[in-house]
C-alpha cells in the first residue's frame, strides 16, 4: 500500500531526536551525538546549535532559492504575463506557462530527499516541514533550559515562533492550507491529519508571528542593526526581527483577507489593516526609512543593505556573468558574448511595461488610457520610453537605455541596441566592455530557443549594476519599508475606503491614498490623479498597479499577488506581447528616427490560465491513500 511521504516524513522527523543515546540532535544526518535529549536542551549554546539549523533553512523561503531557475533556468515571474523567458521549449515554460507540470517537476518541489542532487536544494515542502519540526521542538523542549541570560532566552523563542510561522506560511503560499502542526507529533498521534484551510492556515503562522515579535521585542531585537551603523555582513540581515515578524504577521493576514482566501469579509480587511498598521508604525519607530531615489538600486545590487531594508539575503559576490546567467533569473541573460550565459533570463513583455505610468501620472495599461496620456501630451507611442516613471529605466533595459552610471557600454551613442535595421537587414551590436554583443535578432527564430535572445524587445535589470565583467553585491530584499506602506494602502482601502485610515498609532497618520503617494514620491512621481481615488474600486487598481511597479522582477510578490487578487484569469489569458523596434528615416510620425510597432509573441510563449493554477499540487508519489489529506488539482 503506497504511503504518503507528507505524513511520513512528519512521522520520521517527530521520532528523531528521541531519548535514544543516539539522538541525533542537530537534525544533521552526518552528526551524532550520545547526548540526551535533556542534556541537549539543559543548555542555552547546545539548544541553540539546534536551532540555528532549523534557522539555517529560512533560505528556502528566499525567492532566489526557490525560483525554477534551480532546475530549469527560469523565473516564476517567466511563467506569469510580467515576462518571457529566452528558451520557451524549457521545461519551465512548456509545463508551468502551459498548465501541464510533470511528476518530475512536481517532485523537485516538495519531497526529492533532502540530501539529493537532483533538481538542487530545492525541496520547498520537505524543508518547511523539517523546519516547522524543528521549531516545535524547540518550543517545547525550553522550559529544559538552565542557563543563557534573559535576552538570549527571548531571542531563542522569538526565533522558533518565526520559524514555525514561516514555515506554515511558505507552504500555505505555494500549495495552499496545510495541516497547522503546533506540537512535535507523538508516536501514538493519528497520521491522517486534515488539512486547514488557506485563511485559517495564514491566521494561525500570523498568531505565531505574533508571539515571535513579542519575544524579539524583549530580547532587544526589534532591529539588528542602527540606521548609523547598518550591518554589512550577511549574518545578521538573514536573521529575523522583530520588524520582521510584524511585517510577515501583516502579509499573512493581507493574504488571509484577499478574495482568494477571505472568509469574513470587510472584517478580515480590518484585521489586516490594524496589523499593517502596527508592522509599520514599529518600522518607523526603529528607523526604518525609504531610500532615496539615487540610491533606490542600492535595495538589489552593490550595497549588501540599506536602512529601507527590513529582512534580507545577500544572493551572491561573484562575476556578473556568472550572476546574469545563473543566479538571480531577473537579470539581464542573453546568448552570446560569454559561454557563461545559458539561454534564459527574464524578458519583461510589453504586457507589464505598460504598468509604468508617465512621469505626470497617466496610466498606461488600456488604449483608452494610452489615448488619454497622448490627448494630453504626456505620451507618443512612437516615442514610447520617453517622459516615463524612474523606476522604469531603473528596471528594463529597453533600445536606447542609457549606459550605466559605470559607463560600461561604450558604444557609439552609449546606448542598448535592440533594434532592426532593415536597410542592412541587421540587429546593429551593442559594445560591452570591450565585447561587442547582439542583443536583438529576428523574433521566433530557431537560434533563440537555446541562446536566450529577448522576443520582447527587453532585457530585465531589477539586479543588474549594468556592468558585463567584474563582481557585484546582488541582493533579495525579503522584506522592506516600502511593502509596508503598500501593504498598509491595500488593506485600508478595502476596510475603510481610500480616504480611510488605521488611527490607533500616531506615526501612522496616513490614508490609503497617503501611503501610496509616499512611495511614489520618493521616485518623483506625483500624487494618484484623482480620478481614480473616488472609491475603493477605482483606486485598488492603482494600488493593485502601484505593487507592480515598485516590486517588478523582485522576489515573487508578482506571482502570489495576481493569484490572491484573483486577477490571474484575466491576465493571463490576454495575448502577451512585445514592442519591435524598426531604424528608419525621422519624420513628423517617428521623431526619433526609429518605428515602434506592438506585436503578438509566437504562441508557445503564451500562458493559458486555468483554476487549478491557484496553488501547486503535490506530485502523484506524494497522493495520500489515507482519508483526510486531500491533494490539490493536477496542472492539466
Amino acid at each position: 500500500m503506497k504511503t504518503n511521504r507528507i505524513l511520513n516524513i512528519l512521522a520520521a522527523l517527530a521520532f528523531t531526536c528521541s531519548l535514544s543515546t543516539s539522538c541525533h540532535y542537530l537534525d544533521l544526518d552526518e552528526e551524532t551525538t550520545s547526548l540526551t535529549e535533556e542534556q541537549v536542551f539543559a543548555t542555552y549554546s547546545r539548544a541553540k546549535s539546534f536551532l540555528d539549523n532549523a534557522i539555517a533553512r529560512t533560505h528556502f523561503a528566499y525567492p532566489g532559492r526557490v525560483d525554477i531557475i534551480f532546475i530549469y533556468g527560469g523565473s516564476f515571474l517567466t511563467q506569469t504575463d510580467a515576462a518571457d523567458t529566452g528558451n520557451p521549449t524549457a521545461p519551465s515554460t512548456s509545463q508551468f506557462k502551459k498548465c501541464n507540470l510533470s511528476e518530475s517537476m512536481l517532485e523537485r518541489y516538495s519531497y526529492i530527499d533532502g540530501t539529493a542532487t537532483s533538481g538542487g536544494n530545492l525541496q520547498m515542502s520537505y524543508n518547511m516541514w523539517r523546519m516547522i519540526r524543528q521549531a516545535n521542538k524547540a518550543i517545547e523542549n525550553f522550559d529544559l533550559m538552565i542557563d543563557g541570560t534573559e535576552s538570549e532566552r527571548n531571542e531563542y523563542l522569538g526565533d522558533a515562533y518565526f520559524m514555525r510561522g514561516l514555515g506554515h506560511f511558505n507552504l500555505c503560499r505555494f500549495f495552499g492550507g496545510v495541516p497547522y502542526i503546533d506540537h512535535v507529533l507523538q508516536a501514538d498521534e493519528p497520521w491522517d491529519l486534515p488539512r486547514a484551510s488557506s485563511y485559517e492556515t495564514y491566521v494561525k503562522a500570523a498568531e505565531d508571528f505574533y508571539k515571535a515579535y513579542e519575544y524579539l521585542k524583549e530580547a532587544g531585537f526589534s532591529r539588528r542593526n542602527t540606521p548609523a551603523n547598518l550591518n554589512t555582513g550577511s549574518e545578521n540581515l538573514e536573521l529575523p526581527n522583530g520588524c520582521t515578524a510584524l511585517a510577515l504577521r501583516a502579509r499573512a493576514l493581507m493574504y488571509a483577507a484577499s478574495p482568494l482566501n477571505n472568509q469574513n469579509g470587510v472584517t478580515d480587511w480590518q484585521v489586516a489593516a490594524d496589523a499593517s498598521a502596527e508592522a509599520l508604525s514599529v518600522a518607523l519607530e526603529n528607523g526604518f526609512t525609504l531610500q532615496p531615489l539615487e540610491n533606490y538600486t542600492d535595495l538589489f545590487y552593490r550595497a549588501t543593505t540599506t536602512n529601507e531594508t527590513i529582512w534580507s539575503n545577500i544572493a551572491s559576490r561573484v562575476n556578473t556573468d556568472q550572476a546574469i546567467s545563473t543566479l538571480i533569473p531577473s537579470i539581464l541573460s542573453r546568448g552570446s558574448g560569454t559561454s557563461s550565459m545559458n539561454g534564459y533570463g527574464t524578458h519583461p513583455t510589453q504586457n507589464y511595461v505598460d504598468r509604468f505610468e508617465t512621469l505626470d501620472g497617466y496610466p498606461l495599461q488600456t488604449a483608452a488610457q494610452r489615448a488619454e496620456a497622448v490627448a494630453a501630451g504626456s505620451y507618443n507611442e512612437q516615442a514610447p520610453y520617453q517622459n516615463r516613471d524612474p523606476r522604469f529605466d531603473m528596471v528594463v533595459i529597453h533600445d536606447g537605455s542609457p549606459a550605466h552610471s559605470q559607463a560600461r557600454i561604450t558604444s557609439a551613442g552609449g546606448c542598448y541596441n535592440i533594434y532592426y535595421d532593415p536597410e542592412t537587414k541587421t540587429w546593429p551590436r551593442t559594445a560591452l566592455n570591450g565585447l561587442n554583443v547582439t542583443l536583438g535578432v529576428d523574433w521566433d527564430t530557431q537560434p533563440m530557443a537555446s541562446e536566450g535572445y529577448t522576443n520582447t524587445g527587453y532585457y530585465s535589470k531589477r539586479y543588474y549594476d549594468g556592468s558585463f565583467s567584474g563582481s557585484h553585491a546582488i541582493v533579495d530584499p525579503m522584506v522592506r519599508l516600502a511593502e509596508l506602506y503598500l501593504n498598509y494602502a491595500e488593506c485600508v482601502n478595502e476596510a475603510y475606503g481610500p480616504t480611510g485610515r488605521v488611527t490607533s498609532y500616531a506615526n501612522v497618520n496616513l490614508s490609503a491614498v497617503d501611503a501610496v503617494n509616499v512611495i511614489r514620491h520618493r521616485v518623483g512621481m506625483p500624487d494618484v490623479r484623482s480620478a481614480y481615488t473616488g472609491n475603493a474600486d477605482t483606486f485598488r487598481e492603482r494600488i493593485q498597479n502601484e505593487r507592480c511597479v515598485e516590486f517588478a522582477y523582485e522576489s515573487n510578490h508578482y506571482w502570489f499577488d495576481i493569484r490572491r487578487w484573483k486577477t490571474a484569469p484575466e491576465l493571463m489569458s490576454r495575448p502577451l506581447e512585445g514592442m519591435m523596434v524598426e531604424s528608419c528615416l525621422p519624420d513628423d510620425e517617428h521623431p526619433l528616427g526609429k518605428k515602434y510597432t506592438r506585436r503578438e509573441l509566437a504562441p508557445s510563449r503564451q500562458g493559458v490560465w486555468k483554476d487549478c493554477m491557484y496553488v501547486l499540487p503535490f506530485s502523484h508519489n506524494e497522493e495520500i491513500t489515507m482519508t483526510e489529506f486531500k491533494n490539490n488539482a493536477p496542472w492539466h
